[in-house]
């Protein structure tokens, strides 16, 4: 009950302090209250005394604004009136993050009606957090104005010195006064520091309270984390358990699912899955569509080209990140002196959140979340070693894995494996004759670079929207669990290149290497080899993912590629080992149709298979395909609309005796990507599958991807 009290003090705390550094700030920039209400009516009064009309609307709004966030938070309780509390405050805590972001750029931009949008963000984003935070320790709570609080804090203090009051009524009092002490000074102290930094730093001042939110959603995700996991390890969740037999035939389908989303032949990842967080999907589907709709209000900006794409599938950039690109800007021009110099840092936030709305299994929302920084530093322009670069990178991950609860083998999200915090990759690479020679030399997973989707970052579930999963057949090394490797690449001619690879094999990486700080060599040397054609693009500037920038006229990508592992391999019969095993895969991505041949305006497909003998490997032929359609909608923000599909097939060598054959399963996705706003990428998606796990079920995954750049 303490540790319970301690949580709600802290937490309420925080919350007024946002609640006082909003109010002052919108008092500063925009004359109005935006967290008050009572306030904003005596101020909207003496506009109608005035007869200035315009600053009524603006407190009208403000008002109209704080009442819809806070009556919108009632209704969705409707909806999800058994879902944990502390499941819903992160997520409305994030949304404040992105409205706050949104009036900062409403007032930062040209329109007429910047103010009256600045007001609107400011005071749904708190009444949001108004209503979705009402109680702590049992009290009601206000953490976005005080008068009633106050009112409240001195009635408790004069019944506690009634001559009435029992011990335990004195005790009950102490712990209000405490609680409502501390909010009352935490909304005082951040009214203060609010109008500091915004008489300061002006608009961007804004960030301040962004910034607090954002590190609380983080605090409050770890702390659920661990609390589940200590559940977990009590032997509380039980669900799994009591499914268990089921699970474990559909996990069984997939030999991909054994490497990544079941147990590791290490053993450390067996958890039971995740039933408070996961059992609400179609309660929380309104809640979640609802808020989505929020992000429309964002406003766009143009982007610049980004240069040497470094990251991979879904972390991969859809835009450029230019001046604009970032939620907090550029640093007070400190970025921007850094690009100079040749060292770019990236920090950005992606998160799958899908609920399985249709299929055998009971219905479950899953949410996948990833934090990742990045930094990329050119030598040339730094210390004077031209052609020399370092890349590094780190994350942290976490959530829960919808393709492993439905038994499927296509997951339908490109980034679930395995929850870590630990460094990704690292490399050096030196480049000769103006990059037609490369070396590259470090810690770098194969799947990033060698049967890599070259559209992932326009798909969610995995073969297309990150590297072909039967890849895994070979023991390819894929992020974030990187082994040591060493890669060379040619280009003898302008539209032709040819790159080798090799990497240690480990089967367990996450056990053998939990943090990634420590290179392990493990396993058998995995060896991958690829010829590529690049019609209308130079080899030497094409890359593993495209983005905006590169997709312009009628360019194309076509791969052949080959891995081999000379380890041991079981044969159906589970009684020998066999040595050696590969992979052959084909993959084309090419520009269909353009408006203008000189932009990316149109339509492009994509095509991969691979094959792997039958005889080794249980998931042994995948075959993807899909359509992308840029630009097809007539907004002023870039946006695309994607239709994917995947087939799976087994092989019936590996058919346990007395079972009915496999079916080839089949899955269709169809999603839209938004570019929202400068650094918020929205990308709502709904899938399909046939045969889940090559049996005869089907499911129906619905939910949406967003991604942050900081």
């Amino acid at each position: 009950m303490a540790k319970n009290h301690w949580s709600d003090s802290w937490l309420s705390s925080g919350l007024a302090f946002v609640g006082g550094y909003c109010d002052a700030a919108g008092y500063i920039l925009a004359k109005t209250f935006t967290g008050h209400i009572t306030g904003t009516l005596v101020l909207a009064a003496i506009s109608v005394a005035d007869h200035d009309w315009r600053t009524f609307l603006r407190h009208l709004l403000a008002i109209a604004f704080f009442l819809t966030g806070a009556v919108s938070i009632l209704i969705s309780q409707r909806f999800i009136a058994r879902a944990p509390s502390r499941f819903l405050l992160p997520v409305v805590m994030s949304v404040q993050v992105g409205l706050i972001s949104s009036a900062y750029f409403a007032l930062t931009s040209h329109l007429t009606a910047r103010f009256e949008l600045f007001v609107g963000c400011m005071a749904l984003a708190l009444g949001l957090q108004n209503g979705a935070f009402s109680q702590a320790g049992g009290i009601s709570v206000h953490t976005t104005y005080l008068t009633g609080m106050i009112t409240s804090l001195l009635k408790t203090e004069a019944q506690k010195h009634s001559s009435e009051a029992t011990a335990h009524d004195k005790l009950a009092s102490d712990q209000k006064v405490s609680l409502l002490g501390g909010i009352w000074l935490a909304f005082v102290f951040g009214a203060t520091v609010g109008a500091a930094v915004v008489f300061w730093f002006g608009v961007p001042g804004l960030f301040g309270a962004a910034l607090l939110l954002l590190g609380m959603v983080i605090g409050l995700c770890v702390s659920s984390w661990h609390l589940e996991k200590r559940k977990e390890d009590r032997g509380i969740c039980t669900e799994g358990r009591s499914q268990g037999d089921g699970h474990n035939v559909h996990a069984q389908q997939s030999h991909f699912q054994e490497r990544v989303r079941k147990p590791w032949e290490g053993g450390i990842h067996k958890k039971a899955p995740r039933k408070g967080f996961c059992a609400h999907g179609r309660k929380l589907r309104f809640l979640f569509l609802s808020w989505c709709g929020l992000y429309a209000f964002a406003f766009p900006v143009r982007s610049q080209i980004l240069q040497d794409e470094t990251l991979s599938g879904p972390d991969s950039h859809e835009t450029g990140q230019g001046p604009h690109g970032h939620l907090f800007g550029s640093w007070g021009g400190e970025r921007t002196r850094l690009l100079e110099r040749g060292v770019r840092f990236d920090f950005q936030y992606i998160s799958d959140s899908l609920w399985d709305i249709k299929s055998e299994q009971k219905e479950r929302f899953a949410s996948w979340n990833r934090f990742r920084g990045t930094v990329d530093i050119e030598l040339g322009t730094l210390v004077g070693q031209h052609g020399l670069y370092f890349h590094a990178t780190a994350l942290w991950q976490g959530g829960g894995n919808l393709g492993t609860y439905l038994g499927l083998l296509t997951s339908p999200s490109g980034m679930s494996s395995a929850n870590t915090c630990r460094l990704d990759s690292w490399w050096l690479e030196k480049r000769w004759l103006n990059e037609r020679l490369t070396a590259r030399v470090g810690q770098f997973a194969e799947q990033d670079f060698y049967g890599a989707q070259h559209y992932a970052a326009s798909f969610i579930f995995e073969p297309i929207g990150y590297a072909l999963g039967n890849l895994f057949n070979t023991i390819e090394s894929f992020d974030p669990p990187s082994t040591p490797a060493l890669e060379i690449r040619v280009v003898p001619v302008h539209d032709l290149y040819v790159k080798s690879m090799v990497v240690a094999g480990d089967r367990s990486p996450f056990f053998h290497n939990p943090t990634g700080l420590v290179p392990q060599f493990r396993g058998t040397p995995v060896s991958v080899s690829e010829i590529g054609f690049t019609p209308g693009k130079k080899a030497t500037s094409m890359r593993a993912f495209d983005n905006v920038e590169s997709r312009t006229g009628y360019s194309g990508l076509y791969q052949f590629g080959a891995s081999y592992n000379p380890g041991k391999f079981t044969t159906p019969s589970g009684a020998a080992l066999r040595s050696g095993n590969y992979l052959l895969y084909w993959m084309a991505s090419q520009a269909l149709w353009r408006v203008d041949r000189s932009e990316a305006k149109g339509i492009d497909a994509t095509f991969a298979y691979d094959w792997s003998p039958p005889s080794i490997n249980r998931n042994n032929t995948l075959l993807t395909a899909g359509l992308r359609f840029n630009e097809p909608l007539p907004l002023h923000i870039h946006n695309t609309m994607s239709l994917g599909y995947v087939r799976n097939s087994l092989s019936q060598q590996f058919l346990p005796r007395g079972t009915p054959p496999w079916k080839t399963e089949h899955g269709v996705e169809f999603n839209t990507l938004l570019d929202v706003a400068h650094m918020l990428l929205l990308q709502p998606v709904i899938q399909y599958y046939a045969n889940v796990g090559g049996r005869t079920q089907r499911a129906v995954v619905f939910g949406f991807r967003t991604k942050v750049e900081f």
